[in-house]
């Protein structure tokens, strides 16, 4: 027989239900404005801001790549976003490793040295930065992108990571070696494809901070053949004039491979979230 609940449990779970609600339409409604929007001529944006347009008007699609250079800043993006993350994930795999499996004496230093990094905000560096940068002719230079994205993402990953593996039975390692693997071989062969779960959650989380960032594209690239996304983005407002409907198509075409990566990867995700928390 099914036990009844008092009437308090009951405004819980409403309260609950609402509150997910809520969250979920706040987070949905950016991406519905953006695309009702990029279908929109610029007045309609404004007289009818919330509702879709009984004429899709797909030609501000065509106009985003063309004026916004959108395919060349789109290809741009993806290669440094996809380089980045590559050498994020794996110099942070090792070095989550050596502080999950190792016991040195400056072991503890060392982790809260790399975790550090995560408090300390880009824009307190970014000066002294461009202009050590600059002095040195390293603007306009894909591989010094790539490198400063690495070096801001290393220490969420690690933190990601190292508690990943930490919660892994080092019973299987140990096997491992006893059949005559090597260190590197444990490594590639044993750890990391059970740490799957953590390394893609952090590697969507990479992902997306670096296809969204700003400030690194703006300061260190000048020329407009090497442009990422997020500037090619402001192409579409000038000094006394703006098109509204060509930049929400750009924005849409902006969002679709963070959107499409996570959703792909959202098992995987937050198996990796909710791995590491537990012991054993």
């Amino acid at each position: 027989m099914k036990r009844a609940h008092a009437p308090g449990w009951y405004i819980k779970r409403a309260g609950y239900y609402l509150f997910l609600t809520v969250v979920a339409l706040t987070s949905i409604f950016p991406v519905y404005f953006s695309v009702i929007s990029s279908l929109k001529t610029d007045r309609n944006v404004f007289l009818h801001p919330f509702t879709p347009s009984a004429i899709p008007l797909f030609e501000n699609y065509p106009r985003a790549i063309q004026t916004g250079n959108i395919g060349a800043s789109f290809i741009n993006t993806v290669f440094v976003t996809v380089a980045a993350v590559a050498i994020t994930v794996f110099v942070s795999a090792m070095a989550s490793y050596i502080f999950a499996r190792f016991i040195f004496r400056p072991k503890k230093l060392l982790y809260t040295y790399f975790i550090a990094g995560m408090m300390v905000p880009i824009q307190i560096i970014i000066i002294p930065m461009s202009y050590n940068l600059g002095q040195l002719g390293l603007f306009d230079n894909y591989a010094v992108l790539v490198l400063l994205f690495t070096a801001f993402q290393i220490p969420m990953t690690v933190f990601i990571i190292y508690g990943f593996m930490t919660s892994m039975p080092v019973e299987i390692e140990e096997a491992a070696v006893i059949d005559g693997a090597s260190l590197a071989g444990v490594f590639l062969r044993i750890v990391v494809p059970l740490s799957a779960a953590g390394i893609t959650s952090a590697s969507i989380f990479n992902f997306i901070n670096i296809w969204n960032n700003l400030l690194f594209p703006l300061v260190f690239i000048h020329s407009r053949s090497k442009q990422l996304i997020s500037i090619s983005l402001q192409a579409f407002f000038a000094e006394r004039s703006s098109d509204y409907g060509g930049v929400m198509a750009a924005i849409v075409i902006s969002i679709l491979p963070p959107i499409a990566a996570y959703i792909a990867l959202q098992e995987k995700v937050e198996k990796g979230l909710t791995a590491g928390a537990v012991k054993g």
